[in-house]
């Protein structure tokens, strides 16, 4: 062997050690990243797991409808869980329980307060207004658990039901419309006391006919629930009491929002009566809610604590929409697109509570709007969008920037269409995401200012009332415009998390 060949063979050998030593080195590296894959792996078929085990739970609670009518909610089908099953390599198991109102933010002490228990064989013993799902799903070594919060339905329409607060100047207490249960007795009068977010006694609906209804007194024996009512002939002075809401609407139930955001009544189903609801104690928790006269102060008059209301968003849009002219927001269904205090020359438009009046053409020209005709067959229109102050039209105009702080207002209608002015509105196009929106001559969406932005952008003289912009078009519900109840297509959980 020549000194070459020994030298190779060196190398060859000394190559071989180093190899077999990094081969050492990175078992442990690979075996480690093969667990972590595992472990990866395993965590993924869990969530997906979990997640299957809240549409399966969800699935069936949807499903409880009478077996005769088939579009019925059903109690006695309701599932009480815990509901089992494989998902792919892993398994789930939900539980499920039933609440008599919204469990966002409650500590444990309401939710065992306000818990629906399961008959024995199977089935709520009465009728919950939410469901509250745990799924625990599990694979290999692995567990993941999903929470999520169902409002318990028998449709998918947008379903009004929240508070409705009395004025308050900044520091003030919050008060709000109150029932003193979630099932009061017929006659039961309507009081002011300290708003409970989510609270059954306190979540009311606004409904087409101008009643509003205290959503959780809806029940077997009063399929229409109670509703605010203050007996006939009207009279000064008059306890707001909760009464069996008519088959057949009654003037004494009907109640429309003002122009000074009163709820003021009708005697005839036609006109306003100048009877409005004002608290027996002004600003006080606990206070009776009674009618006042407009002769006597009890109407009409600059915002105060005493007669001035701000319902929120989720209460409902009343009779306001297309027939009355009225630009509904689908996400914010009882809000309206407002020229701000009355003013043509306002830096911003609001959105704010629908007005209302038993004749529509009542209703002020803040919130009275005309749209292009969309032809029979079309989904859209183009042109100017109008109202009609004292003074004479005016148009609605886009700032054609979708940046904070640029707004949607009001301006004298030019002589020939520009881009600012120019809007195409939709309706019904056959597809969830481009129905209904309003799109400006820059492609940007008529919207009102995200309420859950941080800070949000509200307008300082209302209860959470969103300002007018265009933002970039995304399909999300606060773009949609005088859409009917059913469009939501959406995911019908709310509140969904992990633990």
């Amino acid at each position: 062997m020549t000194r070459d060949d020994r030298g190779s063979l060196a190398i060859a050998l000394l190559v071989t050690l180093v190899g077999v030593l990094l081969t050492s080195l990175l078992v442990p590296v690979m075996l480690a990243q093969i667990s972590t894959t595992r472990r990866t792996a395993a965590r993924d078929q869990a969530l997906r797991a979990a997640q299957t085990g809240l549409d399966v739970a969800l699935g069936h609670v949807r499903a409880a409808r009478s077996a005769g009518t088939g579009t019925e909610g059903d109690l006695t089908r309701l599932p009480c869980g815990p509901v089992r099953g494989p998902a792919g390599i892993g398994r789930y198991e939900v539980t499920i329980e039933y609440l008599a109102g919204d469990p966002q933010g409650k500590d444990a002490a309401w939710l065992i307060a306000n818990r629906i228990p399961c008959a024995g064989g199977g089935g709520a013993l009465r009728t919950p207004q939410f469901a509250s799902f745990r799924s625990r799903g599990t694979s290999a070594s692995a567990t993941r658990t999903l929470r999520g919060v169902y409002r318990v339905r028998t449709t998918n329409q947008n379903i009004a039901g929240g508070p409705i607060h009395l004025y308050r100047p900044s520091g003030g207490t919050d008060l709000c419309m109150d029932a003193g249960a979630d099932s009061p007795s017929p006659g039961t009068p309507l009081y002011m006391r300290v708003c409970s977010p989510g609270s059954g006694k306190q979540t009311f609906s606004y409904n087409p006919n101008l009643t509003l209804t205290l959503v959780s007194s809806r029940s077997d024996a009063l399929p229409l629930g109670l509703c605010l009512d203050a007996g006939s002939p009207a009279a000064a002075g008059a306890i707001v009491r909760f009464q069996p809401c008519a088959t057949t609407t009654q003037p004494q139930q009907q109640w429309s929002v003002n122009d000074a955001a009163n709820f003021e009544g009708t005697s005839d189903g036609r006109t306003l009566n100048r009877l409005c609801f004002n608290l027996q104690n002004p600003g006080v928790d606990g206070s009776l809610v009674i009618l006042g006269a407009h002769k006597s102060g009890g109407c009409y008059v600059n915002y105060n604590t005493k007669q001035t209301f701000a319902p929120e968003a989720a209460v409902g849009a009343g009779a306001a929409g297309a027939a009355s002219g009225q630009l509904v927001n689908f996400s914010q269904f009882g809000r309206c697109i407002d020229v701000t205090d009355q003013k043509i020359n306002a830096a911003f438009l609001i959105v704010w509570p629908c007005k209302q009046a038993p004749d529509p053409t009542a209703i002020a020209w803040n919130q009275k709007w005309t749209l292009p005709t969309i032809p029979d067959g079309a989904g859209s229109a183009t042109g100017l969008i109008t109202t009609k102050p004292p003074s004479g039209n005016r148009c609605l105009r886009s700032p054609g920037n979708p940046s904070a702080g640029y707004y949607v207002t009001i301006v004298s209608c030019p002589s020939s269409a520009s881009r600012e002015v120019t809007w195409t509105v939709h309706t019904n196009t056959g597809n969830y995401e481009t129905g209904y929106r309003i799109i400006d001559g820059y492609g940007y969406c008529l919207s009102p200012t995200d309420p859950k932005a941080d800070p949000p952008d509200f307008f300082t003289g209302g209860q959470g009332v969103s300002k007018l912009v265009v933002a970039a078009c995304s399909g999300s519900t606060l773009q949609k415009w005088n859409a009917p109840p059913d469009t939501l297509k959406s995911l019908p959980l709310k509140d969904i998390g992990e633990d």
